[in-house]
């Protein structure tokens, strides 16, 4: 992949802007003020880690505003994805993060299940086998029951997920590694009970 020859800005909210600047053949995240002066740098080495980054960064500058509704048990996600393979790294990378995890293939049935079974985290991939995963993650913001279920959406197409209206919380570029997975899906449940399987 060509990177641009300037820095792009990812995102920006009132004090800070996230920007992609080419170095070479890597890619820099940098944290820039309202000034304009960057005070973090994060080198990665593809543009899709880049943009994992800069999503995480994101996601740590946001409050944490959801109340716990899983009664002192382990947090609960619901993985909606159509690749068995993949729906298995998932479900692995959320049990290393001290989560219980439910596995589905289909979109709309990843939908009832959410509405039937409210889980503490929603993870669904773009590419499914009846919807897509902006069309799963509108069908939960429309409803009352699902409206606040957090959703981290994993796709090799961040653009293209994004441009068909993708109302998830977070947007994970494939390939996504085991890592940055459990980071993020742990921001969205760091008020409830998280315990480290691999400790």
């Amino acid at each position: 992949m060509v990177l641009p020859d300037t820095a792009a800005e990812l995102w920006a909210d009132q004090t800070v802007r996230c920007v992609l600047v080419p170095h070479g053949q890597q890619v820099e995240v940098e944290l820039r003020n309202a000034a304009g002066s960057a005070f973090l740098r994060k080198t990665a080495p593809t543009r899709q880690a880049a943009l994992n980054q800069a999503e995480y960064l994101r996601l740590l500058l946001r409050t944490a505003d959801r109340t716990a509704q899983s009664g002192g048990l382990k947090p609960f996600a619901l993985v909606i994805e159509s690749g068995s393979d993949t729906r298995d790294a998932l479900s692995e990378s959320l049990r290393i993060a001290g989560m219980r995890a439910l596995r589905c293939r289909s979109g709309l049935n990843g939908v009832e299940l959410a509405r039937e079974l409210s889980p503490d985290l929603v993870v669904v991939d773009h590419q499914l086998s009846d919807v897509s995963g902006a069309d799963v993650c509108r069908r939960l913001r429309e409803d009352h029951v699902t409206s606040a279920t957090p959703i981290i959406a994993v796709t090799s197409s961040p653009d293209a997920l994004r441009a068909e209206g993708c109302q998830a919380d977070a947007v994970l570029t494939k390939p996504c590694q085991t890592d940055t997975l459990i980071a993020a899906a742990r921001l969205f449940v760091r008020h409830l009970s998280v315990v480290d399987s691999r400790s």
